[in-house]
C-alpha cells in the first residue's frame, strides 16, 4: 500500500467514496417561468397601454443613445456636423417619450370610454344638464 492509497478499515464509517458538491445547501427550484404564465401577466393590460409602454421604452432608449453619443461627438471630436443633428434626433426621441408619458397619465391609453370622454370634458357637460 503506498501512503496516498486509503485503507478502507481506517475510512471513517460516515465519510462518503467521494465528494459531490450538490450535497452542500438545499435544493435550488426552478423559478423559470413558462410561456403561458408569461403572456398571462400581461393578459390584463389593455393593448393600447401595452404598445404605449412599450413605444415609450424604445424611443427612451433612442433618446438616450443619440444624446449621449451627439454630446460626445461634440466634446471629444469637435464635430459639430454629426454630432447636432444625433443630438436632435436624442431630443425628439425624448419628445415622444414624454409623449406617451402625457397620454399614459391623461388616460388615453386605459382602454376605456370614460376615459375619453373625461379627456374630452363631456362628462362635465352632461352632469350640469
Amino acid at each position: 500500500m503506498t501512503p496516498l492509497e486509503e485503507d478502507e478499515s481506517d475510512a471513517w464509517p460516515d465519510e462518503p467514496k467521494e465528494f459531490d458538491p450538490d450535497s452542500l445547501g438545499p435544493d435550488i427550484p426552478d423559478s423559470s417561468p413558462t410561456l403561458g404564465e408569461s403572456i398571462g401577466a400581461s393578459a390584463d393590460v389593455p393593448e393600447e397601454l401595452f404598445r404605449a409602454f412599450w413605444a415609450a421604452v424604445l424611443f427612451f432608449n433612442v433618446a438616450l443613445a443619440a444624446l449621449s453619443i451627439g454630446a460626445m461627438l461634440i466634446y471629444f471630436r469637435g464635430d459639430y456636423g454629426t454630432g447636432v443633428p444625433v443630438l436632435l434626433v436624442g431630443v425628439v426621441a425624448g419628445l415622444a417619450t414624454l409623449r406617451y408619458y402625457w397620454g399614459v397619465k391623461a388616460g388615453r391609453y386605459s382602454g376605456s370610454k370614460n376615459a375619453d370622454s373625461d379627456r374630452t370634458g363631456d362628462s362635465a357637460d352632461q352632469g350640469a344638464k
